[in-house]
This record gives structure tokens, C-alpha cells and sequence, in this order.
């Protein structure tokens, strides 16, 4: 029996602050967190990712401008894509109550830049509270004390850096969906 494949894609935004949306695919949505700092592949980098609103499946693919004054206005690339498999978890099982109620999510990535061995393990801060996790990267053959985010600045769809998108890339209304 083949396992479904699970996708993951990571936007970077340049909306009221740069960062980048690390989304996981869990039960036909995008479950999203916005990393201020970027995913690093050294494991000694532990980055705040922020629990932010579920997507829709679809907005995987969105590339270009989010228009409008919200704090979501900015321009969006799709900055690594793939799939990846729960460690420990049936893809069937229902990944959104099960995880995310553990607060520990273990999983092996398989993306164009991201890959191997990461974790989400939910924290509290004074900031963010019951929204604070952070994503660390397991020590394996993938983990690096280079920069990724310095090495690999395009769109691994368009080949476009952020500063190069426009609004012909692409066009979505910040108010198609809650504030990130």
C-alpha cells in the first residue's frame, strides 16, 4: 500500500516585515506558520515560527503581489516546495488534531532546498503565547552551518527573487482570507 504524498511549500513574504510561511499540508489544508527569521539548516538555529490562519490547499501555488493595506500586503514567492512524511503518523490520520494538540511535529522534508530531519515544537513566549513554536532542524546529512537563505534567494517555481515580482506574476486581495 503507497503512503499519500503530503505537501509542504515555503512562501517568503515581504509584507509589513520580511519572513517566510512554512506551510504543511494536514487534512486538505495549508496549516501555516510565519518564521521572521527564515527556516536554517543548522541545528544549533532553533527560529520562531508563529501559528498563523490555515489555508486553502490551492494558495500552495500563489506567487506574485497580495494587494490591499492589511498587514498581508506584499509580494510572495514560492521560496521551496515538495512533500514531505510525518515521523511517526499515518498521512491518513488525522494530522491536525493529533499534532498539533502534542505540540510536537517530527517530519522528514523533501523539498527542492529543505530536506531532511526538522521538528515544530510548540513553546510559549510573552509575545505570541500559545502560537510560539519553533522549527529546528535535526542533525543528519542535510544539516549545514551555511546560510540557505544568503545561498538560495529565488523562486524555486519562477526563478524570481522577491524584489523581482510584480503584479503580473499574480494578483490576490489580502481580504480573501483572516490576517496572517
Amino acid at each position: 500500500m503507497s503512503k499519500k504524498k503530503l505537501s509542504f511549500v515555503v512562501q517568503q513574504h515581504d509584507a509589513t516585515h520580511m519572513h517566510w510561511d512554512f506551510r504543511l499540508e494536514m487534512d486538505g489544508v495549508l496549516v501555516s506558520w510565519a518564521i521572521p527569521k527564515g527556516p536554517s539548516l543548522n541545528p544549533a538555529n532553533k527560529r520562531l515560527a508563529i501559528r498563523v490562519v490555515d489555508h486553502e490547499f490551492s494558495y500552495k501555488d500563489f506567487e506574485g503581489v497580495i494587494t490591499g493595506d492589511d498587514y498581508g500586503a506584499g509580494k510572495v514567492i514560492i521560496w521551496d516546495s515538495g512533500y514531505y512524511e510525518p515521523a511517526g503518523a499515518d498521512p491518513a490520520a488525522d494530522l491536525h488534531r493529533s499534532w498539533l494538540a502534542d505540540g510536537k511535529l517530527e517530519f522528514t522534508l523533501y523539498g527542492e532546498k529543505l530536506k531532511g530531519q526538522w521538528a515544530l515544537i510548540k513553546t510559549k513566549s510573552k509575545q505570541y503565547g500559545e502560537d510560539s513554536w519553533l522549527l529546528i532542524k535535526k542533525k543528519d546529512e542535510f544539516a549545514a552551518e551555511e546560510d540557505i537563505l544568503e545561498k538560495e534567494r529565488k523562486s524555486v517555481v519562477s526563478g524570481k527573487s522577491i524584489e523581482e515580482i510584480t503584479e503580473e506574476d499574480g494578483t490576490l486581495s489580502s481580504d480573501s482570507w483572516d490576517e496572517e
